[in-house]
C-alpha cells in the first residue's frame, strides 16, 4: 500500500469554499487561490516544507525574477510540473525503500502513534491532554503525515531511542540528541493572502548552494545517528530531526511508529540561523523574544528589528519585505504581519516542550516599510517599549527591594499587560497615530504605577522614571508631564 503525497489530498487549507485539502502538486498549481490552515506550529512547519519543494523547483534568482514571480498570476507551473514529475516516487509516505522524510532500515516499531502528538513531547503531557490516558487510535495516513513533518520540525533534543546498529547507543538510548530547527530559534514568516504570496514573501530570492539538497533528493539514511551539518536551506528546512518510519494497517492507517535518533549538528540555533530565512535574532544574537518576562506578548517586537543598526537585530525575510516595498514591488497601502512563533523548553538541554509561544505583529503598510525615513521613525517607536520596560524594572527593583528578574516577572509590573491593541492601531496608520501611541504608553505607565498598591513613594519613582524615557506627546506639553 501506497500514499504518495505529491497526488494524495492531506495538506490542510482554506479555498474560497471553506477548509479542504490538497496535494503537494495541487497545493503549488493553486497556491494563488488557496491558503494554509491549521494552527500556527504546523502552518510554519508545512510552510517550511512547501519552500523547500518551491524553491528546488522555481526559487527566483535574482530580484528581477522575484518581481516578476509577484506579479504572476500564478506560480511558474511548468517549472513546478516539471521539477515534480522528475522527483515522482519519492514522495510515498509507506514506500518500502525511500518512505518520504522517514529511514527505511527501521524495522520494528518502538513506539504508539501517540508519539505524533506534539502533547507528548512535554512532561507531564496527559495532565494536559487527558485523551492520552486512552489506548491509541489508528492514525489516518493525512493526518500522519502533517504530524510527521511536525515531528522533523519541532521535536525536543536530550535522550533520545537509540537504534540496535547505532553504536552511540547506550542500554536503548542514545544522549545529547539536539532539538529540530524550529525548535532552536524564533522563527518569524510574513503572512501572506494567499499561499503563493506567502512562498514568495518568506523565500527571498537566490542561487542554489552546490550540494544543497531536500530530504526526497537524498538516498534514505542509514539508521545510525549522524554527526553533520546542513548544505544550506533546502537541506535544513527538511531536516531530519529523528529516525522515523510508520508502520501502516491494512487500511493504511498508521498503527506504529518507530522513531530514533537522527542527524545532528553540532548547534541547530546556529545552524538555523545561517540557513533559515526566517530566524529572527535581537542585537545580542539570541532568540527574539516574543513575551516578557511575565508571558505578555509583545506584538512590537518584530518591528524593533526592522532598523538597519546591529544592535536592533536581524531576520532575512524581514529584510526581504523592506526591500521589496523599496523597489515599490508591494503596493504602498499594503498592511503587512509577521507570525513569530518560539519554543519554549522545560530544561536548558531542550528535552521537553513545555510549549510554543506565537506572536502576531504589525509591521504597518509597504509605504512606511519602503521609506526609509519614515521605517526608521516606526522601529523607534517600537523601541519605546523595552526602553520603558527596562527604566520600570529597574526602579522597581531598587524601590520595592526585589531582584531584577522577580520584578520583571510581576504581570502587574508589565508595560505590556497594560497596551490592549494599542500598537496594532498605531501599526495601521503610523504617520498618524504616533502621537496616539505615546499616550497609550503613558497611560500603560500610570496603570503599572498603580498597581504597586499601597508604597505610594516607589509608585512616583516608577512613573517618574519610566515617563522620562519617553517623548512627549505634541498636544501635552512637557510642563504638564507627570
Amino acid at each position: 500500500m501506497s500514499f504518495d503525497l505529491l497526488e494524495r489530498r492531506w495538506l490542510p487549507v482554506w479555498t474560497r469554499d471553506g477548509p479542504d485539502r490538497v496535494s503537494l502538486r495541487g497545493a503549488l498549481e493553486r497556491a494563488h487561490e488557496v491558503r494554509l490552515a491549521g494552527p500556527p506550529e504546523e502552518h510554519t512547519a508545512l510552510l517550511r516544507l512547501l519552500l523547500a519543494l518551491y524553491a528546488s523547483a522555481a526559487r527566483p534568482a535574482d530580484t528581477g525574477e522575484w518581481d516578476t514571480a509577484w506579479r504572476s498570476p500564478c506560480l511558474a507551473p511548468e517549472r513546478t510540473g516539471a521539477y515534480l514529475d522528475a522527483h515522482a516516487g519519492r514522495f510515498d509516505l509507506f514506500s518500502p525503500t525511500r518512505p518520504f522524510w522517514q529511514c527505511a532500515a527501521l524495522s520494528e516499531p518502538n513506539r504508539e502513534p501517540n508519539v505524533l502528538e506534539i502533547a507528548t513531547w512535554g512532561s507531564g503531557a496527559a495532565q494536559f491532554a487527558s485523551h492520552l490516558l486512552m489506548p491509541p487510535e489508528p492514525v489516518a495516513p493525512q493526518d500522519a503525515a502533517v504530524a510527521l513533518v511536525l515531528l522533523q520540525s519541532w521535536h525536543p533534543g536530550g535522550i533520545q531511542s537509540g537504534h540496535p546498529e547505532d553504536p552511540a547507543s547506550r542500554a536503548g538510548k542514545v544522549y545529547g540528541g539536539k532539538a529540530s530547527p524550529l525548535s532552536s530559534i524564533t522563527h518569524l514568516r510574513i503572512a501572506g493572502r494567499t499561499l503563493k504570496d506567502e512562498l514568495l514573501l518568506n523565500c527571498p530570492p537566490g542561487q542554489r548552494r552546490s550540494g544543497d539538497r531536500p530530504v526526497w533528493e537524498r538516498e534514505s539514511p542509514a539508521a545510525p545517528m549522524v554527526a553533520r551539518e546542513p548544505d544550506g536551506p533546502l537541506d535544513l528546512w527538511t531536516w531530519p530531526t529523528r529516525r522515523v518510519r510508520l508502520f501502516q494497517d491494512e487500511d493504511d492507517h498508521v498503527t506504529d511508529v518507530a522513531v530514533h535518533d537522527g542527524d545532528r549538528p553540532a548547534d541547530p540555533g546556529a545552524a538555523a540561523v545561517r540557513w533559515d530565512p526566517g530566524a529572527a535574532l535581537t542585537g545580542r544574537g539570541t532568540r527574539l523574544a516574543v513575551a516578557d518576562a511575565a508571558r505578555h506578548p509583545l506584538p512590537w517586537a518584530a518591528a524593533r528589528i526592522l532598523t538597519p543598526e546591529p544592535e536592533s537585530g536581524t531576520c532575512a525575510v524581514l529584510e526581504h519585505l523592506v526591500e521589496a516595498a523599496e523597489r515599490g514591488a508591494l503596493p504602498t497601502q499594503s498592511a503587512w504581519e509577521a507570525v513569530a512563533l518560539r519554543a519554549e523548553h522545560t530544561t536548558a538541554h531542550r528535552a521537553a516542550l513545555s510549549g510554543i509561544v506565537v506572536l502576531n505583529a504589525a509591521l504597518g503598510p509597504a509605504g512606511v516599510l519602503g521609506d526609509p525615513g519614515r521605517r526608521a521613525a516606526f522601529a523607534e517607536m517600537a523601541a519605546l517599549p523595552w526602553l520603558v520596560q527596562r527604566q520600570i524594572t529597574r526602579t522597581a527593583s531598587e524601590a520595592l527591594g526585589i531582584v531584577s528578574a522577580i520584578a520583571s516577572a510581576r504581570p502587574g509590573l508589565s508595560l505590556a499587560a497594560h497596551l490592549p491593541y494599542a500598537w496594532e492601531e498605531f501599526a495601521e496608520n503610523p504617520d498618524v497615530e504616533a502621537d496616539g501611541w505615546v499616550r497609550a504608553l503613558c497611560a500603560a505607565v500610570d496603570r503599572v504605577a498603580d498597581a504597586v498598591g499601597r508604597d505610594l513613594m516607589a509608585a512616583a519613582r516608577i512613573r517618574t522614571d519610566a515617563l522620562a524615557a519617553l517623548p512627549s506627546p505634541v498636544d501635552s506639553p512637557e510642563e504638564d508631564r507627570p
